[in-house]
């Protein structure tokens, strides 16, 4: 079977100890579980930049020394930033400057959408220029689906040449005004893929049943999982993961149940066509020679 890419969402745009007191919130505890997360076998890792007071920013000032600390660590996941909106409070301009973080992967979200009272603003001219770019530093894009009308937006990209194969498509379940927690709009979400898809689920929900339901879903018909404290912070029903990488090690051990293997940063790196140029702009000669 296709190894597994296990990415980990250390940590969200949220307040996030409304959920769990567990939730890394500061720069060192957020490269901490970053670290623990690759030890334990996540190829990926998800990050929002938080500041020392915990605070989130789309800042890259607040990027880098999180990376640095990641990197201090030998860890060669491969990281993949957050370019939203960070709850209204970045601008377009802030979250194209992303690039300069040079990291791996970026987050492109593939439309509006209403949530929360407000607009998610990421129009068509936004999403354009964003995907310009991110092609033109050699930034894989993780385009983030939010709501079946996105799906038109990931074809325009496609179309324009600003995706390029493989695409990398992570369908969003559970965000007020996106797509719902029910997997029957699964089959229908994954037949609207291009071909030269890699693609997978982030589930955003409280509830441990629904989110194990439906990530089994991507688990048996070829996609990928995320995982972390960003999404859900239950490792069984009632049962609070104490740290990120409990629930990476959970799946790595899940997949050795059912007989997938799980992939490598290095073998994640191929899987999603991520150059060997690009990888070593983004990590240090070091850790990648030991990797």
């Amino acid at each position: 079977m296709k190894p597994l890419i296990i990415c980990a969402a250390v940590t969200g745009a949220m307040p996030a100890r409304s959920k769990t007191p567990h939730h890394p919130v500061t720069p060192d505890e957020c490269a901490k579980s970053a670290a623990e997360c690759w030890k334990a076998g996540a190829a990926m890792v998800h990050l929002h930049a938080r500041k020392e007071d915990g605070t989130t920013s789309t800042d890259v000032a607040a990027y880098r020394p999180i990376m640095e600390r990641i990197h201090a660590a030998r860890c060669d996941a491969i990281l993949n930033l957050s370019a939203g909106d960070d709850g209204g409070r970045a601008s377009h301009e802030q979250r194209w400057g992303l690039v300069e973080v040079n990291a791996e992967v970026l987050s492109l979200d593939a439309g509006p959408f209403n949530t929360g009272g407000r607009v998610y603003d990421n129009s068509p001219a936004y999403l354009k220029r964003m995907a310009q770019i991110m092609q033109t530093a050699q930034v894989t894009p993780a385009v983030e689906v939010f709501e079946f009308g996105h799906m038109h937006g990931v074809r325009d990209l496609v179309a324009a040449g600003l995706l390029k194969k493989p695409f990398y498509i992570e369908f969003v379940l559970g965000t007020t005004g996106g797509l719902p927690l029910d997997e029957r709009i699964l089959p229908v979400l994954v037949d609207q893929l291009p071909e030269g898809t890699e693609w997978s689920l982030c589930v955003k929900t409280g509830d441990a049943e629904v989110y194990q339901r439906l990530m089994f879903y991507a688990f048996t018909h070829g996609g990928h999982v995320r995982t972390g404290m960003e999404d859900m912070v239950f490792l069984t029903p009632g049962v609070l993961a104490q740290t990120n990488a409990d629930m990476v090690a959970q799946w790595v051990k899940t997949a050795a149940i059912w007989g997938r293997p799980v992939a490598t940063p290095a073998q994640a790196r191929q899987i999603l066509g991520i150059s060997a140029e690009r990888t070593r702009k983004c990590i240090p000669g070091a850790i990648q020679a030991a990797a």
